[in-house]
């Protein structure tokens, strides 16, 4: 399963179509990669929205983390409505995460496909405000 996390985090597009095509039930995965985090620039940010602890998370949730908005949307196309809203960290779900990031055609795919928007993480705050 880390070779699709792998994947991603290389924005290989071609190798993470390949393993979906052959595996869709990856987009309901969870994975922890310890090397995984924000980036400097939003972290103090992130800390303060989204929580610090980051843990296990799903193929989209790292998509959107890693910025491939492509593989995101790849992504997106194979996974099941019900997996849209998994949690990670604090109770994010990748539509917190594309909100933050400002990952605009992510947040509108997301919300097509009936992310729900009302979900409050452990900060208090819902994907699309408080």
């Amino acid at each position: 399963m880390d070779a699709i996390f792998s994947a991603i985090k290389e924005g290989n597009t071609d190798k993470v179509r390949e393993l979906l095509l052959k595996d869709k039930s990856l987009t309901s995965q969870k994975y922890r990669d310890p090397t995984v985090k924000f980036e400097s620039d939003v972290e103090l940010d992130a800390y303060k929205f989204l929580g610090a602890y980051i843990g296990a998370i799903s193929v989209l949730q790292m998509a959107i983390l890693a910025g491939q908005d492509a593989i995101a949307k790849d992504v997106l196309e194979r996974t099941l409505k019900d997996d849209l809203d998994q949690t990670f960290g604090g109770g994010n779900t990748a539509l917190h995460l594309a909100t933050f990031l400002g990952a605009r055609e992510v947040v509108k795919l997301l919300l097509e496909r009936g992310a729900n928007r009302n979900i409050v993480n452990g900060k208090g705050f819902s994907p699309l405000g408080r």
